[in-house]
């Protein structure tokens, strides 16, 4: 039957994967695996996350900014479907350099402290790297090894385990107990600290071991063991058990390793093994708790049933070889952390009865208003050298802020159709609020200056996210501002760009709120400006609303209204092209004709009309005509057509050097796009009278009134482009045309 064979499936996969990975060692075999690639086995916490970085690769990523790097794992989508993180390269590269350090130095000295505004990622960021060690963990280059003790009953064959007596030994000591079945089995005891098997071998042999093996050429002279490994010892329960059985054994210590179980240890962050959270609670973050006040020892061998064994317990314990994190560590009081000091700069931490020996890499997150107040606080000294700062920002790229509301908001789980543009103007709208004045003063060129004074909130937001440049500008001023938007958008103290805003938490509000609007029949922009208007009528809800304006910067008001500009003119151009008066390729022809004539002007050549068929100089008017629509009225023509054909060639080389070989012209609207909108908007103001003809035949036919002739053509041929092509449905594209009708003709 059908479920047998799905049964019989499953379960053969759950021992292929038991095989693979969950059958035990013994110490012999361990080590025999160990010497075979010592290097992945002798990797310390921090050189083991780094390496799950470079596992999963890296990308690069070319911005306006400049080109960066982006490692692979912050888009894997491993946690739960989720864990992409959008954006944030820096704060990427940031914390895998200073894991490179740590690996290079053998220990982690600091912690890593993200910081930054509510809701910019920083959870995200150790979420998802938690994710890809996770997943690491259970590949073949990430394997990880932990221990515990086997103690066989009397059944087994080999004498009761008391070790006092000669019939528990065998003729063959390398006969271990690792591969006995759990019915042969009296007691179990796991190391409380999953720590590293090679830490049974006593650390002058363990140091001579390292030694021979990079003599031997097994190992880099440069490898840098980590000091968890040169300098730690077992735990305190593990010296105990050790250490008992030993002088039952007489000193043979071939005999106690017999008792060890390797196994491969997988990490989880759900079930605490080498993943863990500290909240932000009042409590300790380890303790000790001693067994026999709570378990039978009957079981376990006489030799240690007197000891007073203790199980540790705790995130610190939970982490260890693994990845601790301290959410909001800055709102726990001080005093609750302060052992960091002393664990981040030796790896120990203190307890009651025994010292930790830990090997962990610990990062926190926090706000900024914390930090400062922090950075206030008297010890803030003390720990300042202890803690390295990563500045998470919200993001001022709307392509890199729209792929949160695309993986958070989806029509399946809306239960409404989703209109155009809605995503994108709300991304926008979040990245308008974060942008701030810019600071000219820090460039030399008064024509830049001039140029970066003049950028309005909509305008910066496009060069960040493009590189587009206002349209009015000349060709040389457009050039240096394209060449320093990085310094642009370097942003240096506490009041930094993207320090305040609206987060992306509070859009994905307002477009939750927006979709369950009864009066209006989609998740649609104007759902979005509503549920924005409502949010600005009492600015005591956010911070980022109370902020003084900085001209058209800050000013939340302004920026809805330019918003809703923007929208208008997306609106416009699809309206136009829906009623068949123009095209992309219509405006693709006009420039590629105008371009030629302009190259055939400054080469001072003819050009072979395809009409008279002769050889003819270039059209003065046509490129006028053209020119009277595109040319900054400050610029003449001369330079003005230079800087055109020296742009054109930039992105030919651009394109060439990606591999791209495009036949025939350009796309000219990708190279200028600024210029293409003011065709676009030439066209439509010379023919606002058919528009607003043609507006009123398509709501008259989704009012069910009758047209004939060309308004009923008109009527059909929108509706068809605006479903069929842009993806209106016909109740938000009846909403949408009659926005634009209102508001513009």
């Amino acid at each position: 039957m059908a479920h047998e064979k799905n049964i019989r499936q499953i379960t053969d996969d759950i021992k292929k994967h038991f095989s693979a990975t969950a059958q035990p060692l013994s110490f012999a075999e361990y080590l025999e695996a160990f010497l075979a690639n010592p290097a992945d086995q002798l990797r310390g916490a921090a050189q083991y996350i780094r390496d799950a970085f470079d596992f999963f690769g890296t990308r690069e990523v070319d911005t306006p900014m400049g080109k960066r790097k982006r490692y692979k794992l912050f888009d894997a989508q491993l946690a739960d479907g989720q864990g992409r993180v959008a954006g944030q390269e820096l704060a990427q590269q940031a914390i895998y350099k200073l894991l490179n350090t740590f690996a290079r130095s053998g220990r982690v000295d600091r912690l890593i402290l993200l910081h930054g505004p509510n809701g910019s990622a920083k959870t995200s960021i150790i979420r998802a790297i938690s994710a890809a060690m996770e997943h690491y963990s259970t590949s073949d280059q990430g394997k990880l090894y932990a221990y515990r003790w086997l103690f066989p009953s009397a059944k087994n064959g080999r004498g009761h385990i008391g070790f006092g007596d000669e019939g528990s030994k065998n003729e063959d000591p390398g006969n271990s107990y690792a591969h006995l079945p759990g019915e042969a089995l009296d007691a179990v005891l796991p190391c409380g600290l999953k720590d590293h098997p090679l830490l049974l071998i006593p650390r002058e042999q363990r140091i001579r071991l390292f030694a021979d093996l990079k003599e031997q050429g097994r190992l880099a002279k440069d490898f840098q063991i980590p000091d968890y490994l040169l300098r730690g010892d077992l735990c305190a329960q593990c010296r105990a058990i050790h250490d008992a059985m030993l002088a039952s054994y007489g000193g043979d210590a071939a005999e106690v390793l017999r008792h060890i179980q390797v196994q491969r240890l997988e990490l989880s962050g759900r079930y605490r093994r080498g993943v863990a959270t500290v909240e932000p609670q009042m409590h300790v973050d380890a303790g000790e708790q001693q067994l026999t006040a709570s378990q039978d020892l009957s079981a376990l061998p006489p030799a240690i049933a007197h000891l007073n064994l203790f199980a540790l317990r705790g995130p610190l314990v939970d982490a260890n070889r693994g990845l601790l994190e301290y959410d909001n560590l800055l709102k726990r009081p001080i005093d609750s952390f302060k052992y960091l000091l002393v664990t981040c700069e030796n790896g120990q931490v203190t307890m009651d009865r025994s010292t930790l020996f830990l090997d962990t890499v610990f990062i926190g997150s926090s706000n900024e208003m914390m930090l400062e107040s922090f950075k206030a606080y008297p010890d803030f000294a003390s720990f300042k050298g202890r803690l390295e700062l990563v500045r998470v920002p919200y993001l001022v790229r709307t392509s890199e802020e729209i792929q949160i509301y695309a993986d958070q908001v989806r029509t399946e789980s809306l239960e409404r159709h989703l209109a155009p543009h809605t995503l994108e103007l709300a991304a926008l709208w979040a990245v308008l609020t974060r942008l701030r004045q810019p600071d000219t003063e820090r460039f030399e060129s008064k024509e830049l200056q001039k140029a970066v004074k003049s950028l309005s909130p909509l305008d910066k937001a496009k060069l960040y996210d493009s590189g587009h440049v206002p349209d009015l500008l000349n060709a040389m001023v457009a050039k240096q501002l394209k060449q320093a938007v990085e310094e642009l958008a370097a942003w240096q103290g506490k009041n930094y760009e993207g320090a305040t805003g609206a987060s992306a938490r509070a859009v994905r509000m307002l477009l939750m709120s927006a979709a369950q609007a009864s009066d209006r029949p989609c998740l649609s922009p104007l759902g979005l400006f509503a549920e924005i208007e409502g949010l600005l009528r009492d600015k005591s809800v956010f911070s980022f609303l109370q902020r003084d304006t900085e001209g058209a910067y800050l000013d939340q008001d302004g920026i809805l209204k330019e918003l809703k500009k923007h929208y208008l003119d997306l609106l416009e151009d699809e309206a136009a092209e829906s009623m068949g008066l123009a095209t992309h390729t219509s405006y693709q022809e006009l420039f590629d004709r105008y371009i030629q004539h302009v190259n055939a002007w400054l080469k001072k050549e003819n050009l072979h009309d395809p009409v008279t068929r002769k050889s003819e100089p270039p059209s003065e008017k046509i490129m006028i005509d053209v020119e009277q629509i595109i040319r900054p009225e400050d610029e003449k023509p001369e330079p003005f057509r230079k800087g055109l054909i020296a742009q054109i060639g930039a992105y030919a080389l651009d394109q060439a050097e990606a591999g791209n070989k495009p036949e025939g012209p350009p796309d000219y609207a990708k190279v200028f796009p600024r210029l293409f909108d003011r065709i676009k908007d030439d066209f439509v103001s010379t023919r606002k009278e058919i528009i607003q003809r043609n507006f009123k035949s398509f709501l008259a036919q989704s009012d069910n009134e009758l047209l004939e002739g060309k308004d009923a053509e008109v009527a059909v041929r929108m509706r068809e482009s605006l479903v069929g092509r842009f993806g209106y449905c016909d109740k938000c594209a009846v909403e949408s045309m009659a926005f634009l009708l209102g508001e513009r003709y």
